[in-house]
C-alpha cells in the first residue's frame, strides 16, 4: 500500500524527503495545478484503493472536496507530526505551544533561551519546520508551534509541556465557528503531561468545558524586575507563559529576564523599524487579527495605526484598540468589518496600499492640526506610526513577510525625503 501526500508545500515536501530515505511509496495531491508532479507519483482518483494513509499539510481545510470523500472511505488521515511521534528514536521532550498571538515569538525565543543555557533546543511545527527534518537527531528541548489546523488533524503526540497562550477569535474562514477553533485550541491538553494556561483565556471560558480553574497559573515575578518595560516589548500572557515555564525546566528566572530584556523583537512583530524625525515607525504586520492589533496599541504612545487585509470573517467584538494611545486609524476601504463604534476615535479610509507612503505623509501633517488631539491627553505631537495590520495579507501580497518588508520600503522612503 501506498501514502498520498496531500499539499505540496514545505510540509509536503518534509514529508515526500521522509519517504524517500525510508523507501515508503507515495502519491502526491496538490490543488495547485501549475505545482509539477512527477507523473509516477501524481495522485488519480482511480488510485484510493493503493492508499492506506493520508498525510495532509494543515492548510487544507476539512470542507475540501477530496478530504469529504476520503472521510467517506474510511482512510486514515495523519500529519508530519503524528509520523514523528511515532517513529522517532529519541525520547527528547516535547514543549507544545499554541495560542491566537505570539507563537512563534515564544518558541523561538523560548528555545533560544534554553540554548544560551548550555543546553540544546531546537522550534519547529507551525514555526516553519517540520519535526520529521530532524527526526533522528538528539535534543534536550523540541519546542513545537502547533496551529489550531495541526491541532485539528493530529492524532498522537507526546507533550512534555502543552502552553495555551491565548485565545480569541480568528482564523473563521477555515474553523466552522469560535467554538470549533477553540476546541482544536484546547485539544493541545490531550497531549500534555504537564499543562499552562495563562490568565488571558476568560473571554471563551463559556464554551471551554474542561478547562478546570487550576490550569490558570500566574507568575511569580521577583521584586526587582521592571515589568513595565517587558510589556512594552511581549504581550502579558506570553511574559506570564515563559516565567510559568522557565522554573518547571530548572531553568533561571533572572537570566530569562535578562535574555528577554536583551532581545530584540522578532522581524514583522511589533519590529522597530526606524525613528526618524521623532517619530518611531513599528512594523506590525504579522499582526493577523483584531487581539493582536489591540493589545499592539496599547503599547504605543500617540499613535497613527494603520490597518490592512482580509478579516477572515471575523466579527470584530475583539477590536478594542487604546483610545488612550491611539488618535488616527487608517483604514482601507475595502477592509470588511465596523469602525463605527469607535466614535471618539480619528479614523480616515485609503484606496491602495500601495499608496501608503502619501497617505502617512498627508495624514501625519494633518493629525498634528487636528483639534481632536487638543482635546485629549495627546499634546498634538506625533509619537508612533503603528503598522498593525489586523487582517490576513493574501489580497494584496504573497504573506505578511512581503507585506511587512513593502512597509519597511514605506519607512526607507520617507527617511530618504527628510520629512
Amino acid at each position: 500500500m501506498k501514502k498520498l501526500i496531500f499539499g505540496y508545500g514545505a510540509t509536503g515536501k518534509s514529508v515526500e524527503a521522509y519517504f524517500q530515505k525510508n523507501n515508503i511509496e507515495y502519491f502526491i495531491y496538490d490543488d495547485d495545478k501549475e505545482i509539477e508532479i512527477p507523473k509516477k507519483q501524481k495522485f488519480k482518483d482511480n488510485t484510493f484503493d493503493e492508499i492506506d494513509e493520508i498525510i495532509i499539510s494543515p492548510g487544507i481545510k476539512p470542507t475540501h472536496p477530496l478530504i469529504l470523500e476520503i472521510n467517506s472511505k474510511k482512510i486514515n488521515v495523519i500529519t508530519d507530526i503524528d509520523i514523528y511521534e511515532r517513529d522517532r528514536i529519541h525520547n527528547t521532550p516535547i514543549i507544545g505551544v499554541t495560542g491566537t498571538n505570539g507563537k512563534t515569538t515564544f518558541v523561538e525565543l523560548l528555545s533560544d533561551f534554553i540554548n544560551s543555557q548550555g543546553l540544546k533546543s531546537l522550534a519547529v511545527g507551525n514555526i516553519g519546520d517540520s519535526p520529521l527534518n530532524y527526526i533522528e537527531e538528539k535534543y534536550d528541548y523540541i519546542v513545537m508551534e502547533l496551529s489550531s489546523f495541526q491541532l485539528h488533524y493530529i492524532k498522537n503526540l507526546s507533550l512534555e509541556v502543552g502552553i495555551v497562550l491565548n485565545i480569541e477569535e480568528d482564523h473563521l474562514d477555515w474553523h466552522e465557528n469560535v467554538q470549533e477553533y477553540t476546541e482544536s485550541k484546547k485539544k493541545i491538553f490531550q497531549f500534555s503531561k504537564s499543562k499552562i494556561a495563562t490568565g488571558r483565556l476568560p473571554n471563551y471560558l463559556s464554551m471551554n468545558e474542561g478547562l478546570a480553574e487550576e490550569l490558570y497559573n500566574k507568575p511569580k515575578f521577583p521584586k526587582n524586575f521592571s515589568m513595565n518595560f517587558m510589556r512594552y516589548k511581549y504581550f502579558d500572557d506570553f511574559l506570564d507563559a515563559f516565567f510559568i515555564l522557565v522554573p518547571q525546566l530548572n531553568l533561571s528566572v533572572t537570566k530569562a529576564y535578562d535574555y528577554l530584556k536583551n532581545t530584540k523583537s522578532l522581524e514583522h512583530r511589533f519590529e522597530t523599524i526606524d525613528i526618524i524625525n521623532g517619530i518611531t515607525y513599528i512594523n506590525d504586520s504579522k499582526s493577523t487579527n483584531f487581539h493582536s492589533v489591540s493589545e499592539a496599541s496599547k503599547r504605543v504612545k500617540n499613535g497613527l495605526l494603520i490597518l490592512h487585509g482580509l478579516t477572515k470573517q471575523m466579527s470584530g467584538s475583539s477590536l478594542n484598540i487604546s483610545r488612550e494611545n491611539i488618535g488616527l486609524v487608517l483604514v482601507p476601504k475595502n477592509m470588511k468589518y465596523e469602525l463605527n463604534r469607535f466614535d471618539s476615535f480619528e479614523k480616515e479610509y485609503y484606496e491602495s496600499i500601495f499608496d501608503l507612503e502619501n497617505e502617512i505623509l498627508k495624514y501625519l501633517e494633518v493629525w498634528k492640526k487636528s483639534k481632536a488631539l487638543q482635546r485629549g491627553k495627546n499634546s498634538g505631537v506625533f509619537e508612533t506610526v503603528l503598522f498593525s495590520c489586523g487582517g490576513a495579507s493574501f489580497n494584496d501580497f504573497k504573506n505578511y513577510e512581503e507585506r511587512g518588508n513593502f512597509f519597511k520600503s514605506v519607512v526607507s522612503n520617507i527617511k530618504d525625503r527628510n520629512v
